[in-house]
């Protein structure tokens, strides 16, 4: 007997084979009947659901996160939002939005430390691209599910740092954000309220926090 697990696994799989086999029950060459659309209706709902792991592992796969307008045109649908709200995830689509910018630009950062005054211009600009008919989140609800979307790996912290060196790098993804391109960008205080040397909240590397020392034992 399979195990919870390997069905969540074999559900694809165990799907097509039915599609497959319920469109055996069909023949052209007999008269409709309500078996045939009984046969006909399960087939459908069963492709749907291989449609939606397909689109499912689309959207989640670091290496491909194809964007919705993409999905749509492949399915042939009428929008991204019509393609979304059919085969989309149980996210509520603005907070699948947050979860889809930074699947987009996770692995593209030059800087160790992104402070969110530079993160929600950048996801504001990349919703006038993507989602035009939608309202982007203020920054404070954008802050709180950004940090639900991108410290789940352990890769990135939320903290309030000093940005130190952090942001010495050159910074490709500036350039989509008024005040953070060319030169300044390099500065921490370039398009933000502070300077350089005060403390920001953002997102740092993991990488870039500094282990625990030894505790010394006093006995």
């Amino acid at each position: 007997m399979l195990s919870p697990v390997d069905l969540v696994l074999a559900a694809p799989v165990m799907n097509r084979g039915l599609a497959i086999g319920e469109l055996r029950c069909v023949s052209p060459q007999r008269p409709a009947s309500l078996d045939e659309l009984v046969a006909l209706r399960t087939a459908r709902d069963c492709i749907d659901e291989l449609i939606r792991s397909c689109v499912d592992e689309l959207r989640t796969d670091p290496q491909s996160n194809h964007t919705w307008q993409a999905v749509a045109d492949a399915l042939r649908a009428s929008s991204a939002a019509a393609a979304r709200q059919q085969y989309g995830s149980s996210l509520a689509p603005a907070d699948e939005h947050v979860l889809a910018f930074w699947h987009e630009f996770e692995d593209s950062f030059a800087w160790d430390f992104l402070p969110v005054d530079f993160l929600h211009p950048l996801y504001t600009q990349w919703m006038s691209e993507e989602f035009r008919a939608d309202t982007p989140f203020p920054k404070k609800a954008f802050t709180r599910r950004l940090k639900a979307a991108a410290t789940p790996s352990g890769d990135w912290v939320y903290v309030r740092s000093r940005v130190g060196s952090m942001m010495d790098a050159a910074e490709p993804l500036a350039s989509r954000v008024p005040g953070w391109s060319g030169a300044a960008a390099g500065n921490a205080g370039a398009g933000t309220e502070g300077s350089a040397g005060s403390p920001q909240y953002g997102l740092r590397r993991s990488a870039t926090m500094r282990a625990p020392g030894p505790t010394r034992d006093l006995s």
